[in-house]
């Protein structure tokens, strides 16, 4: 079965949103397993983050690990670095429970993800080469 995702809004006990299709995909799977998961609907990142992230973060740490390691590395190259370890997560084998640590995309995160994983940019700039990348909308000149 594939994922379906319907958003509803619950009033004084009832759907108000999309209950006809909710009760449409429900009675399609008569006779079937299915699985129910609740949550708050959460918006994707926006596009003003992912152009502070290329236009401001990734740069800046372009050019931090130009100096500390003396290697060019492209912006897709920083990119994944970042994402590894900022935006990573682990593969656990549940037989061993030895883990793999992966890059996750940024792509799914939400708007609050992903300025989580601007945040321990930002902070790991600081602590690892005392740098302070400006936060979105701060008034200021960059020199490269």
């Amino acid at each position: 079965l594939k994922k379906i995702s319907i958003i509803s809004e619950v009033k004084n006990g009832k759907l108000t949103r999309n209950r006809n299709l909710i009760l449409d995909v429900i009675e399609s799977r008569e006779g079937k397993t299915i699985q129910l998961d609740f949550s708050a609907p959460t918006k994707k990142k926006s596009t003003p983050q992912n152009n502070y992230y290329w236009g401001v973060i990734v740069p800046i740490w372009k050019k931090a690990l130009r100096e500390s390691q003396g290697e060019i590395f492209s912006s897709e190259e920083v990119n994944y670095f970042l994402k590894y370890n900022f935006n990573g997560g682990d593969i656990v084998n549940e037989e061993t429970g030895e883990s793999l640590k992966v890059a996750k995309s940024s792509t799914s995160n939400s708007t609050t993800e992903q300025e989580e994983f601007h945040k321990r940019c930002r902070d790991v700039a600081f602590d690892m080469f005392n740098i302070t990348i400006p936060l979105p909308n701060e008034d200021l000149k960059l020199k490269f």
